[in-house]
């Protein structure tokens, strides 16, 4: 009896395993597709997507049909199984609302708690800063992320395996896709450590939201206003990038582990502490909701 079931177990494992390597597979090549497909584009016809708006409204245009593509050809799904539908327009754009306040709300806090250990230092008030210029881009621009990594990767991986397997392995995912925000500026381990930083911090806070409520909208309200508030307002790096002028400008100095160093604050132990704690308790909440 027992060396019948051992048998079975192992082929039931490999099999397993066999199915999250698939799905693992599948969604580099949607990330592929998703990121690079569209570059072509706008090497040829620059004139057609001047403005940074303008390329990312093209990629989240991309990764909507690209979805559309595979949901309708391969996996025999919609659009709204994959998190882009809503009771209502007023519903989703209320999630996204919600999420956009917890951004906002904690990167705030992780910048007053670096202005009061002496890590980040307002010096004065950018008035001819143009946040219309870039908010919309980065709204577009974390809409896209979402479709990609929450959208796609999180659940085909989620369907092969298991919840907690698809949010350590997406997360994970979501920070190396920023490997390429160092351009080769710093230190290989440095590279690895931030954009895992990040995976832990945004990747499994986004994963949190969109879990909440099964549906895009928080999540991607949560990361367009976290990338707004560290960039155009308080001027710290966004994954190693800078956003151009913002209206609050700042110095941020001091040990990389409390500051995150060239990578900003999403590489800071502070932060990551913060969206670790705001992950859970979204991951509680979800499972109470389940339990009633």
């Amino acid at each position: 009896m027992t060396n019948d079931i051992k048998p079975t177990a192992q082929a039931e494992t490999g099999f397993q395993a066999k199915r999250l390597a698939l799905a693992v597979a599948k969604s580099l090549i949607f990330l592929f597709l998703g990121i690079y497909a569209c570059r072509p584009l706008f090497a040829a016809i620059p004139a057609l997507l001047p403005t940074a708006f303008a390329q990312f409204f093209t990629y989240m245009l991309w990764s909507i049909a690209l979805l559309w593509l595979v949901g309708r050809f391969i996996e025999k799904r919609k659009l709204s199984d994959y998190g882009l539908g809503a009771k209502s327009f007023w519903d989703g754009l209320a999630e996204f609302y919600d999420g956009s306040l917890i951004g906002s709300l904690m990167v705030t806090s992780v910048t007053l708690i670096l202005a009061v250990i002496g890590c980040y230092v307002p010096l004065a008030i950018n008035s001819s800063c143009d946040l219309l210029a870039i908010v919309p881009a980065l709204i577009v621009a974390a809409i896209f992320e979402e479709i990609l990594f929450r959208g796609y990767v999180l659940q085909t991986i989620e369907r092969a395996s298991n919840t907690k397997t698809a949010v350590i392995i997406s997360s994970l995912l979501f920070g190396a896709a920023h490997l390429p925000n160092f351009h080769g500026r710093e230190p290989l381990l440095t590279q690895i450590a931030s954009c895992t930083a990040l995976g832990l911090d945004a990747g499994l806070l986004f994963c949190a939201a969109y879990l909440l409520t099964r549906r895009l909208w928080m999540a991607a309200g949560l990361h367009a206003f976290w990338n707004i508030f560290e960039g155009p307002i308080f001027g710290t790096p966004v994954s190693g990038q800078y956003m151009g002028d913002p209206l609050i400008i700042g110095s941020l100095d001091g040990p990389a582990l409390l500051t995150g160093g060239s990578f900003g604050p999403e590489a800071s132990i502070i932060e990551l502490t913060i969206c670790l704690l705001l992950a859970w308790s979204m991951w509680r909440k979800k499972q109470s909701q389940l339990i009633h």
